[in-house]
């Protein structure tokens, strides 16, 4: 009888259901399950590839109505809080979901780890453009609730690679004192120390291979999650952030650096999640990491994106500095000098190469180099960027 009500009451309000949002009211665990149903990865490494599921289990509408918020657990209880259907819209469903997340992760670091390692293969791996641009803004938004310290001196430590020898060394450190292999006897100091140096060891540089990080990610949660040891389960938390650390900032640099015109929507969002964490700083660096080589540049390559709105983006970042950040030029490991190129510099040359001349490219530019050498006044001619251009070219 009483069941007989209750259907009967949950089939009159579901009516009211139909408008709310697939994520809402819905806890991290949920959301967390409910994405696991749906996006599936396929293959491992390099070729990892994802596929959303047409059909899957999904939360009951009751848990995610507000006005049934008091009645979860009795209504889940009763008729199950999930339950099988085919997916209207998949790509929709999961973009939900993903916005959603990093309010349920908080500031716990095990939640925050494992929201990212749902988040880092939706954002980088081919997916519909919606739910990479979604991912990548909710990832970040993750990192600043742990908080990650992103592009914080970036030019100085971009592009140093491992010692191989030393990693290799501090893996089988981690695997000779994980907390599993130990038993009930804690580690003498002199095993302590190794294990520590170890953990620093193994996060000192960002690892080669993207899918090599995030596995890292992995490996170092568990650590963190099984160690019994307040002083090394603090060691080992510090090396989690920074794994998630070298995850993150390689994510972002990757985006940037990409040149296909139907993701210059993801580019934008990355570049200014770039600036948003590394300040005005990291505005050399962007350019420092977005230019192709010059031995590199050709007709088919250029110096850099040729999407008028990043280009815009870049003149807009590079316009807001004054001083010696806007002639600091980035010169990357591996790069030769002539390759560097200040914010100043930048805007110079885009205003140069512009073949319009009422080009709107060329006007914000000439705008922002006039910002940045604290002239009063905004010639619009190219005499003076090119004097300045030909004095600084001599200067350096």
């Amino acid at each position: 009888m009483m069941r007989g009500i209750l259907r009967a009451a949950l089939a009159s309000a579901a009516l009211g259901a139909c408008g709310c949002s697939v994520a809402d009211n819905l806890s991290y665990r949920e959301l967390a399950a409910e994405l696991d149903a749906i996006v599936q990865v396929d293959g491992t490494g390099v070729d990892r590839r994802i596929h959303f599921a047409d059909r899957a289990p999904v939360s009951a509408w009751y848990l995610r109505w507000a006005l049934t918020q008091l009645l979860r657990w009795p209504l889940g209880f009763l008729f199950g809080t999930t339950h099988e259907g085919e997916l209207d819209d998949p790509v929709g469903h999961v973009r939900a979901l993903v916005s959603e997340l990093p309010d349920e992760a908080g500031a716990d670091l095990d939640t925050c780890t494992d929201a990212l390692l749902h988040l880092v293969p939706l954002a980088e791996l081919d997916t519909p453009i919606g739910v990479r641009v979604a991912a990548l803004e909710a990832s970040c938004r993750v990192a600043g609730q742990l908080p990650l310290p992103l592009f914080v001196g970036a030019a100085e430590r971009f592009g140093l690679p491992p010692d191989p020898a030393r990693v290799a060394a501090a893996r089988t450190a981690l695997q000779l004192g994980r907390p599993e292999q130990r038993g009930a006897e804690p580690l003498g100091q002199a095993q302590a120390d190794a294990y520590a140096a170890a953990l620093r060891e193994i996060v000192a540089s960002p690892l080669p291979a993207p899918h090599d990080r995030l596995a890292l990610v992995g490996e170092l949660r568990e650590l963190h999650r099984r160690e019994r040891d307040a002083g090394l389960r603090s060691r080992a938390a510090v090396a989690l952030r920074r794994s998630l650390q070298h995850v993150l900032e390689g994510v972002l640099v990757r985006m940037v650096q990409g040149r296909d015109p139907q993701l210059a929507e993801l580019r934008l969002c990355a570049i200014q999640h770039v600036r948003a964490a590394g300040g005005p700083e990291a505005v050399p660096f962007l350019l420092a990491v977005m230019a192709a080589p010059a031995a590199e540049v050709s007709t088919a390559r250029p110096r850099l994106d040729p999407d008028p709105l990043v280009r815009l983006r870049l003149v807009h970042l590079c316009g807001q500095l004054r001083g010696e950040l806007a002639l600091r030029a980035v010169r990357l490991p591996g790069r030769d000098p002539w390759d560097a190129m200040a914010p100043a510099d930048f805007l110079a040359w885009t205003i140069l190469t512009e073949t319009g001349y009422y080009s709107k490219l060329r006007v914000a530019a000439t705008a922002a180099l006039a910002l940045c050498l604290s002239r009063r006044d905004v010639p619009q001619d190219l005499d003076w960027v090119r004097q300045w251009r030909e004095t600084r070219q001599r200067q350096s």
